[in-house]
This record gives C-alpha cells, structure tokens and sequence, in this order.
C-alpha cells in the first residue's frame, strides 16, 4: 500500500547543474637568473665550444677589459703546439651597457629598426628577382643560404650601407669595441639575458648568445672572425687564461700567497650542493 504521507518532489526530476571545475593554479613566473648563475652559462657555453683551456675573468690585455670568459684552441700538429684560436665571452645584463655612452643612441636604435624592416622586405624581393644567390647545396629550400651582399639591387646596396654606418656609430667607442681592438681574440660573443638585444643591434662581428631560464643559453647569431688577432694577442691572452685559472684552483686549495712570497694556508670552502 502506498505511503500517501510521502511528499512528493517535483525537482528531484531534474538533473542537478555540473559543478564547474576549479580553474587551475597560476604557473609561477619564471624566476630571473642571478648574476652568477649567467655567469655560469657564459662559462658553460664557451666550454660547449670544446676550447683546449678556458678560465672565467680574464683580461683581454688590459685588466681595464676583464671579459668574463675566454678560451683557446692549440694546433693539432707539431711538439710545441701554438695558439690558433682563441675566443671572450663578454656578459652585459642591461641594455644601455651594449652601446656607446652617446646622445642620440635612442634615435639612432630607433632608425636601426626602421631600416632592419625594409631590409627584410628587399630581401625577400631579391630572392624572388634574383636565385641564383642562393646556395644551391642545401637540402631545404627554406634553409638556404643567401649571398644578399652580391645582389645587383642598387637601393638594397645602399641600404645596407647606411644600416652599416648606423650600427658604427652606435657602437664606436663602446667598451665591446676596445675589447675587439685588442687583438686578442678571434672569436667575440656578448652574452646577454634572452631578447635583451636584437642581433642586428650589436656590432658587427660579435655574436649574440641568449641566455634564458632554466640554465640554458642558446646562439642566435655567430661570430665571425677577427682579422685584426695577431699571434702576440692570442699568446698573451692564453697567458691570462693560465693566471686566472691558477687564481681559481689556489682559491680552491685553500692558498693564499702573499706579495714576499710566503705562503698562507686556509680551510678550503665547502663544497657546494650540485645544482640541479
């Protein structure tokens, strides 16, 4: 028998609404690296070169440009193996510090990006016009490589002149190119934090090495080889590569010496955790 006394629901018919998922917790922003850790990559990326020896804070012939990392690379033949290569790495963490100290560097950078605009785009003219500049031995066409300075396009000559003038202007004077007129390195790259400078932005004959989170850094521009090294730079640069690391691995033991010679010993410093 029915329990009449049961009071019917209308609603309970009715299906209840989903319950909205809760949104997902915020990501947390990358936390920005530390000047030693930048450091740290400067060093790592020039041993990714695979230099015979290398060493952190070494003048490039003057104290007056210490760069924060140099290497070099000795012949493969012979008994007395000379100097061949040698590379700098300099770190600069703000922008202004990539250029010269000059009045009008804002307006100056400013014409630096129109021009970069209509460079590419007669550019892209001149692989329509003319392809036979292009390297004809690469496997994709979407990698090859473009000899834009032999083009017969007169105002793309010009531009690229003018962009020429414009980035020497910018940089003349500049501590980067003190560095490169020492004459001891072959190889420049200025290491800066990721998108802090755009490669046509530097100077010329420098590349550009991002350095992003995570401890990662990435090439995006290489450098191209200094005519002005001479042998004397780069044995004198190599000399300053052995004192800076010999500074490091004295740290490292625990020796002081002092300027009559005598020799203090100290504890060592703790090793540190490996980073992960």
């Amino acid at each position: 028998m029915a329990d009449f006394d049961t009071e019917l629901d209308l609603f309970s018919f009715i299906p209840a609404e989903p319950v909205p998922e809760p949104p997902p917790p915020p990501r947390p922003a990358r936390r920005k690296p530390a000047h030693r850790e930048l450091q740290q990559l400067c060093f790592g990326f020039l041993w990714s070169l695979n230099p015979d020896a290398a060493a952190m804070r070494v003048p490039a012939r003057f104290h007056k440009y210490q760069v924060t990392a140099a290497g070099f690379w000795r012949g493969e033949t012979g008994r007395n193996r000379s100097v061949e290569r040698t590379a700098v790495v300099v770190l600069y963490e703000r922008f202004e510090h990539c250029f010269a100290d000059c009045a009008d560097r804002d307006a100056r950078l400013a014409a630096i990006h129109e021009l970069r605009a209509e460079k590419e785009a007669l550019e892209a003219e001149i692989r329509r016009t003319e392809p036979e500049l292009g390297s004809t031995d690469d496997l994709f066409s979407d990698f090859r490589v473009w000899n834009y300075a032999a083009s017969r396009n007169r105002d793309y000559l010009k531009l690229r002149r003018r962009l020429e003038k414009l980035q020497h202007a910018l940089h003349q004077g500049s501590r980067l190119e003190h560095i490169r007129h020492t004459g001891v390195a072959d190889y420049c790259y200025l290491a800066v934090p990721e998108n802090l400078v755009a490669p046509d932005e530097i100077a010329a004959g420098w590349g550009l090495v991002y350095l992003e989170p995570g401890r990662k850094f990435r090439l995006v521009r290489e450098a191209e080889e200094q005519a002005i090294a001479t042998p004397e730079g780069r044995q004198l640069l190599a000399e300053n590569i052995a004192i800076a690391a010999s500074c490091n691995a004295r740290f490292a033991a625990g020796l002081d010496v002092r300027k009559d010679g005598t020799v203090v010993y100290r504890r060592p410093p703790r090793k540190r955790s490996r980073l992960k």
